[in-house]
C-alpha cells in the first residue's frame, strides 16, 4: 500500500451545531457548589441537542428541566469524585479523550482558517437570488476528452435542432446522453455556472469539464420554477441563498487550505501490515455480510474493530502509516476508524482493499490537519477545552458509576426486598399455602421461632396465640393465595424450602413465623420456573441496589459541597420542546454525537439534595 498525499480528497464541510438561535442565551448561574457552576448556556447545550424524557410533553416540560439540572449537577459531582479516586486514567480512557481532543482541534482549525474568513458579497447574493427560483432541465453529452468534447460541440451546433443533431451524430461522438436537473445548490459548481449561462436563444454550451461528469457538452431543454424557492418569503429566500453560498465558499476555501497544507506532505503505508488488516476485516465482514448490509453496501461495525485489536495485540504499536515526524500505528488507525462511518460498496477483495486504502488516506489527512492545529496551540483555546471537558466529565462520571455498580453485592434478603417492592406483577402467576403464627411483637415472634425449632407444633401455637383472623382456626393454615396479595409474606414463602421454618418476617399486621406447605403456578404448563424468577429478581435487585448506591454517593457529595439549585432562574430558561439526537459535523470531515445524553441521575432529593433556592 502506498499513501501519497498530493491530491485533495473531497470534503464533507460542516459547521458545529449551536444552541438554537432565538436571542441572547441567559448567563444566569442555575447551580453552584464550591467554585463550580452550571450556567444557562451549559444547561441549554445539553438539554436541547439530545433527547430527554418529558421535554416534549407540555405537562412534564417544567419538571423535565428540573430533573435535567439535577442530573447535570450529579454528573459534575461524580466526575470530580472520579478524578479524586484516580479513575479514567487507564490507557484506553486517555486515548479516548486524546482522540476527541484531536477532532475538536481540527474542527477549531476549520473555523479559524475557513469559516471565519468567508464573506458572501452583495454581488454573490444578487447572482444567487436570480438563480434560486429557477431550475434547469438539461441534456448532458459525454465526451471523455477535451478534443472529443470540442468536436461534439461543433457537430451539435451544425444542426438547426437538437433532435436532428442527435440523429446525425457519429456513434464515435455520441457515447452517452443523460437528462439533468440543475439548481442553485448543485454540488458541481462548474456544471451549475455553465448551465445558468445558457439561454433559450443560446442553449448549447462550449466544451466543459465538470467535477462529476468530466468532459462534455450541455444543452438547455427548458427553464422550470423551483417551487421550494418561490413558495418562500423574500427574507427566507435571502437566508437560504446566503446559506447555500456560504457553504459553497467554505467548500472552496477548505479545499484550497487543505491542498496547500497537504501537498508537500508524504505518507507511506506498510504494505504487509495493510494486507494483514485488509484480509482480516474482509473475512469478518464477508462472514457476517447479512448483518452488516446497509444502504450503499456493507458497513464496518465497531465489533470488527474490537476483533481486530484482539486478533493482533502485538501489532497494535506498529506503524501502519509512516509519516515524517511520527507515523500512525495500527492502534491509532483503529481509534480513528471508530469516529468514521466506513461502508464498502462491494465485497470483492480488490475493491474492498481500494476502499480501505482510500479511507486510511483520509484518516492520514485528518491527522495531519490536527497536527497543524496542535502546532498553532489550538488545543489550549477555550472552545476546545470546553468541548473536551463536556465529554471527559461525562466519561468520568460514567466510569465512577460503573465502579459503584461493580462494588454492589446482592443478598437473598435484597432479592426478596426487590420482589416485595417492585415484583408484584411477577407474583400474580404464583400461589403459596403457608402455616403461620402472627405475633404482635418481635420478642413474641422470636419466642415462637425458638419453640418451633425445638419441636413444638406450629399449628398448635397458631390456634393459641396467632393474631391472624380465620387462619388461626385452621391451625394457622392460609390456603393457597396469590403471592401478590400478601407480597411481604408471599415472596419469602415462595422461596422457602418446604418443611422448614421461616421468619420472623415483618408485616404491616405484625411479625410472622411460618412454614411453606405448598407452591403452585397458574401458568398453563404448571411449571413453577422458580430458577428463572430468581434469576430475573437477582438482576432486578442488583440494578435497584446499584441505583440506590449511586444516588447515595451523589447525595453525600451534594451535602459535602453545598449544592444550590436556582429554580427561579431555571424557570425563565426557555427550552425547545423537541426530542432529537443531534450530530455534529467536524471541520475537514467526520461526524460525532453533538453532546452526551444526560445521565438519569435526578432522584437525589430531600435532605441529600442540599440547599435549594426556590
Amino acid at each position: 500500500m502506498r499513501l501519497t498525499l498530493r491530491v485533495l480528497c473531497s470534503l464533507i464541510v460542516c459547521v458545529s451545531p449551536l444552541v438554537a438561535q432565538r436571542g441572547a442565551i441567559p448567563s444566569d448561574t442555575l447551580a453552584e457548589w464550591g467554585t463550580s457552576v452550571i450556567t444557562a448556556r451549559d444547561f441549554l447545550e445539553r438539554m436541547e441537542l439530545m433527547p430527554f424524557p418529558g421535554k416534549d410533553r407540555a405537562t412534564q416540560h417544567d419538571s423535565a428541566k428540573v430533573r435535567a439540572l439535577r442530573a447535570l449537577v450529579a454528573e459534575k459531582l461524580l466526575a470530580r469524585e472520579a478524578a479524586v479516586r484516580g479513575l479514567n486514567r487507564d490507557s484506553v480512557s486517555v486515548r479516548r479523550v486524546r482522540g476527541y481532543e484531536r477532532l475538536m482541534v481540527r474542527d477549531e482549525l476549520f473555523k479559524r482558517e475557513v469559516t471565519a474568513k468567508i464573506v458572501v458579497s452583495d454581488k454573490d447574493l444578487s447572482l444567487g437570488m436570480r438563480r434560486y427560483p429557477i431550475e434547469l432541465r438539461l441534456l448532458y453529452f459525454y465526451a471523455g476528452t477535451e478534443p472529443l468534447a470540442r468536436e461534439l460541440r461543433d457537430s451539435l451546433a451544425a444542426h438547426a435542432s437538437i433532435d436532428s443533431a442527435i440523429h446525425h451524430l457519429s456513434p464515435r461522438l455520441l457515447r452517452r446522453c443523460d437528462t439533468l436537473t440543475v439548481k442553485l445548490d448543485s454540488q458541481d459548481w462548474t456544471l451549475e455556472d455553465t448551465a445558468y449561462a445558457l439561454t433559450p436563444q443560446r442553449p448549447l454550451s462550449k466544451a466543459v469539464k465538470t467535477d462529476y461528469f468530466g468532459w462534455g457538452v450541455l444543452y438547455l431543454l427548458k427553464q422550470l420554477s423551483n417551487f421550494e424557492a418561490i413558495n418562500r418569503s423574500i427574507p427566507d429566500r435571502i437566508s437560504a441563498v446566503q446559506s447555500i453560498l456560504r457553504q459553497r465558499k467554505m467548500d472552496e476555501r477548505a479545499g484550497r487550505y487543505k491542498g496547500g497544507l497537504l501537498s508537500p506532505q508524504r505518507a507511506e503505508g506498510d504494505p504487509t501490515l495493510f494486507e494483514t488488516v485488509a484480509a482480516f476485516l474482509h473475512a469478518r465482514i464477508q462472514a457476517g455480510a447479512q448483518s452488516r448490509a446497509v444502504k450503499g453496501g456493507y458497513r464496518l461495525a465497531p465489533s470488527d474493530l474490537d476483533s481486530l485489536e484482539i486478533a493482533f495485540p502485538d501489532k497494535l504499536p506498529d506503524e501502519l502509516v509512516h509519516i515524517r515526524g511520527g507515523g500512525m500505528t495500527l492502534r491509532d488507525v483503529i481509534d480513528a476508524l471508530r469516529s468514521n462511518v466506513l461502508v464498502f460498496p462491494v465485497l470483492d477483495p480488490e475493491p474492498f482493499r481500494d476502499r480501505l486504502n482510500l479511507t486510511i488516506k483520509d484518516l492520514v489527512a485528518a491527522e495531519l490537519l490536527a497536527r497543524e492545529g496542535y502546532r498553532q496551540n489550538i488545543q489550549h483555546t477555550d472552545a476546545v477545552r470546553h468541548d473536551v471537558a463536556v465529554w471527559e466529565d461525562y466519561w468520568s462520571a460514567a466510569a465512577l458509576m460503573q465502579s459503584i455498580k461493580d462494588s454492589v453485592a446482592v443478598t437473598r434478603q435484597d432479592i426478596i426486598a426487590f420482589l416485595i417492592e417492585r415484583g408484584a406483577e411477577l407474583g400474580k402467576s404464583y400461589e403459596v399455602n403457608v402455616r403461620e403464627v402472627l405475633c404482635d411483637s418481635m420478642t413474641a415472634a422470636l419466642n415462637v421461632l425458638h419453640r418451633a425449632m425445638v419441636g413444638e407444633s406450629l399449628g398448635m401455637m397458631a390456634r393459641q396465640i396467632s393474631r391472624r383472623p380465620g387462619w388461626s382456626t385452621r391451625d394457622g393454615e392460609s390456603g393457597f393465595f396469590a403471592v401478590d396479595v400478601y407480597p411481604t409474606l408471599g415472596f419469602p414463602a415462595l422461596f422457602q424450602d418446604s418443611a422448614t421454618i421461616g421468619g420472623p418476617v415483618v408485616l404491616k399486621e405484625g411479625y410472622s413465623v411460618f412454614t411453606t406447605l405448598g407452591k403452585r403456578t397458574s401458568r398453563p404448563d404448571g411449571n413453577l420456573r422458580l430458577d428463572s424468577l430468581l434469576l430475573s429478581a437477582t438482576a432486578g435487585a442488583r440494578a435497584w441496589k446499584q441505583e440506590q448506591a449511586i444516588t447515595s454517593v451523589v447525595g453525600t457529595l451534594a451535602e459535602r459541597t453545598g449544592v444550590r439549585l436556582y429554580l427561579d432562574r431555571l424557570a425563565r430558561v426557555k427550552v425547545l420542546p423537541s426530542n432529537m439526537a443531534t450530530r455534529r459535523f467536524i471541520g475537514f470531515g467526520g461526524v460525532v454525537t453533538a453532546v452526551p445524553m444526560i445521565l438519569p441521575l435526578w432522584d437525589w432529593k430531600g435532605e441529600q439534595q442540599g440547599r435549594v433556592i426556590p
